[in-house]
């Protein structure tokens, strides 16, 4: 049996893209008899039954991040972690240049003489990650990233943020390691549901100015308008979404335009295959851009026609020729046509969709994900003799 710890308080919570992740860790423990142990603060709004699931303080990782020692982490009934480290065969955490902590778990793993990974997904450098951000931080952190075993990344564009902080060279480049997103093909399927003559236009997304839903509304309100069978449907939430109901209200499309709260990872598959197309408008900020976007790929796992902009990593995650629809960000008019003519062929909606669904299988079906990970973890994190 392999032991292996996730470390990643103050990251982690449900009803995120890591519960896409730790499909991995499942399919590894069942397939493989790995036993994943997943460290958390005691405030992180996390649980999962299939793992062990440790709460250490927060005062025990977050306290220490102004002091340039690092002293040893704390947490299980205030004494060290390391003696429960040291029980582990590997430990995976989370981007060094983005949160501290990812940083104390290196230094604590390699104090063990364990292997340690991180998982990075950040495509751009934040405004944050300045001057003062490199004389302070980047020795320390380039001193923890040569005694990295292994950086995983979801795209490549990911090395661009590397080399852009200076730390990307030909001791660092090895160590990465592109996996991608995994997407479970065997619940995310096509599955329609009987069809009631609606044909419904669906997004899921954070409600935030970046995912560009005002785009999606712009462009879809003509067309609300002048097709009394579609619905324009929006999963989720944020602080944009008030604000995105007042102008449906005002805009008098109250009838046609829906707000689903946000579901359990494993409810998904079924209010996609209640949809009919998927939309994704994410635009690109100073601050942020799509990193992956494992929703549009669970879309079309399910077989959905989608509508997409190409910002970020999503040119990598998406790169076969007609598997997905692509419009510039912000076009207003491109994607008004691109959604139109699916609203309109039944035949182009269905042919997308099926080759969606073969593109996913091909590249991010869980066991080829999964058997990545794998071959990773076991070269280098051997059980000790």
């Amino acid at each position: 049996m392999k032991n292996i710890v996730s470390f990643r308080p103050g990251v982690i919570s449900n009803r995120t893209a890591l519960e896409s992740q730790t499909l991995i860790y499942k399919y590894l423990q069942d397939h493989y008899g790995y036993f994943f142990t997943i460290v958390k603060s005691e405030d992180d709004n996390y649980s999962d039954s299939a793992f062990q699931v440790v709460s250490i303080p927060k005062k025990a990782w977050k306290g220490s991040f102004n002091k340039l020692g690092l002293p040893k982490l704390q947490g299980l009934n205030g004494h060290t972690i390391e003696p429960f480290l040291v029980q582990t065969h590997g430990i995976l955490t989370v981007d060094p240049t983005i949160y501290p902590q990812g940083l104390l778990a290196i230094r604590t793993a390699n104090r063990c003489k364990k292997p340690v990974w991180f998982d990075a997904s950040l495509t751009i450098r934040k405004p944050t990650e300045d001057l003062s951000w490199r004389l302070k931080r980047r020795l320390i952190i380039r001193k923890a990233l040569e005694n990295t075993t292994g950086i995983i990344v979801t795209v490549p564009k990911c090395l661009e943020r590397f080399q852009d902080l200076g730390l990307f060279d030909d001791v660092i480049a090895p160590k990465f390691k592109i996996m991608g997103h995994p997407v479970d093909t065997t619940r995310f399927k096509p599955q329609r549901s009987e069809n009631d003559g609606i044909l419904r236009v669906l997004v899921i997304s954070r409600i935030v100015p970046e995912k560009g839903l005002f785009y999606i509304l712009e462009a879809m309100s003509p067309l609300l308008r002048t097709h009394d069978n579609v619905q324009l449907q929006f999963l989720g939430s944020g602080s944009m979404k008030s604000l995105l109901e007042a102008e449906v209200a005002e805009r008098g499309l109250s009838e046609y335009v829906f707000f689903i709260n946000p579901v359990c990872h494993h409810e998904i598959p079924k209010i996609l295959n209640q949809a009919d197309i998927f939309v994704n408008h994410a635009i690109s900020i100073e601050s942020w851009e799509e990193y992956f976007g494992v929703a549009n790929l669970e879309a079309m796992s399910c077989g959905l026609p989608c509508v997409l902009t190409a910002g970020g990593g999503i040119s990598y995650a998406i790169r076969e020729k007609d598997v997905a629809v692509f419009v510039k960000e912000r076009n207003i008019i491109e994607l008004r046509e691109a959604i139109t003519q699916l609203i309109d062929s039944e035949v182009k909606r269905r042919e997308l969709g099926k080759r969606a669904r073969t593109y996913v299988e091909s590249y991010y079906a869980l066991p080829l994900i999964a058997e990545k990970y794998h071959r990773m973890l076991h070269d280098l994190a051997k059980p000790d003799k």
